[in-house]
């Protein structure tokens, strides 16, 4: 019996850990929704194209910085524009000044703690 219920609750927690998500979870998630709320962003997207599922997101620092980007749905190059967040006490803020052309930390050069490019939202 004991054997049974082991091998059940073992094999539930392998399914939860294959569907779960990352570490980062809820800071890509406090980062989207900046970035929603952030009138500059948002003029160049519609709010349908701000989700995970349309994202190209990278982890640095064990946290500190996410790079951020939603693919433009209407350009048919399907080109992502970044936007770069740095936590700061227990919330992110958006870094000015760094983008994909001004990566003034050098970020875009170093391996990503944690990365994930969903596929494009049809």
């Amino acid at each position: 019996m004991k054997k049974s219920l082991l091998s059940v609750v073992s094999l539930v927690g392998l399914l939860l850990a294959a569907c779960g998500g990352s570490e980062y979870d809820a800071e890509i998630e406090e980062v989207i929704d900046l970035y929603k709320n952030d009138d500059t962003a948002m003029m160049w997207m519609d709010e349908e194209q701000v989700t995970r599922e349309n994202a190209d997101i990278s982890v640095y620092e064990g946290g500190r910085y996410i790079r951020i980007g939603f693919f433009d749905l209407e350009d048919e190059e399907k080109t992502v524009r970044y936007e770069f967040y740095e936590k700061n006490g227990d919330s992110y803020e958006w870094l000015p000044r760094m983008n994909q052309t001004d990566d003034r930390l050098g970020l875009i050069d170093r391996e990503p703690d944690y990365h994930e490019r969903q596929s494009l939202v049809h």
